[in-house]
């Protein structure tokens, strides 16, 4: 990542008043305001890792308390984005994709299902889909599943994630896609990183035109954001 060494870094409240007159969308001004004012980014060792990593922390408006107001907002401008795609159904991994899958899915013009993978073997089941899956939260593997009744053949499927990150989860989500023969079509998600998740999904099968993020990083370091679409480093009020 680029640590952009010539640009400004803004309080919280400058870059507040700075957010409120850009040209950017509803949700994405909601967004950023919730990353600087309640997200967090520090260092952390995930178990059995042998490196550090940055982490952002959005468990106070994103994955753990959900900020109702703001993910209705993220779901209506994620729909307009990916309506033209027109999925039969959006796939979502647990459990931080599920409130932006459901809150998209209202606003796409055919109110889709939403999909989420359990872990295990779905109940009242005797097969699935299932994939083995990193599990980034938990720093172990965790096999996801999918009833093949749920997923039929030839089915159009959008997957959505809170966060775009190395791209893998997604990976593992279109193996489960094609395994029941149809057709990964779109992905989306809230916050994109800059880890080179788009390139893999591409690399993958997914039209660059058929990724959407509501919101790009730039960069990341403990205590600051860059974000696209702003010549600032925003200093984050959490630490």
């Amino acid at each position: 990542m680029d640590d952009y060494p010539l640009l400004p870094i803004l309080a919280p409240q400058e870059a507040l008043r700075v957010i409120s007159s850009s040209p950017h969308s509803k949700a994405q001004k909601l967004l950023v305001a919730s990353l600087i004012t309640q997200a967090r980014i520090f260092t952390f060792r995930y178990p059995k890792s042998k490196a550090d990593i940055l982490t952002i922390d959005v468990s106070h408006f994103l994955n753990h308390r959900i900020n109702t107001r703001l993910v209705n907002s993220i779901g209506e401008e994620l729909a307009a984005q990916i309506s033209l795609f027109t999925p039969d159904l959006v796939l979502t991994a647990p459990s931080s994709g599920n409130f932006i899958a459901l809150a998209t899915a209202a606003y796409l013009p055919n109110i889709p299902d939403v999909i989420y993978t359990p872990k295990g073997m779905p109940l009242g089941q005797e097969s699935a889909y299932q994939i083995q899956s990193h599990s980034y939260t938990h720093g172990k593997k965790v096999l996801l599943s999918v009833a093949p009744d749920c997923l039929p053949v030839n089915s159009k499927v959008a997957i959505c994630d809170d966060f775009l990150d190395t791209g893998r989860t997604i990976k593992e989500l279109m193996d489960i896609v094609s395994l029941a023969r149809a057709q990964t079509i779109s992905a989306f998600f809230v916050i994109e990183k800059p880890f080179g998740g788009r390139e893999a999904l591409v690399k993958a099968g997914i039209p660059n035109e058929a990724i959407v993020s509501l919101v790009k990083i730039d960069s990341l370091r403990p205590g600051k954001i860059k974000l696209e679409g702003y010549d600032y480093w925003f200093e984050l009020t959490r630490k």
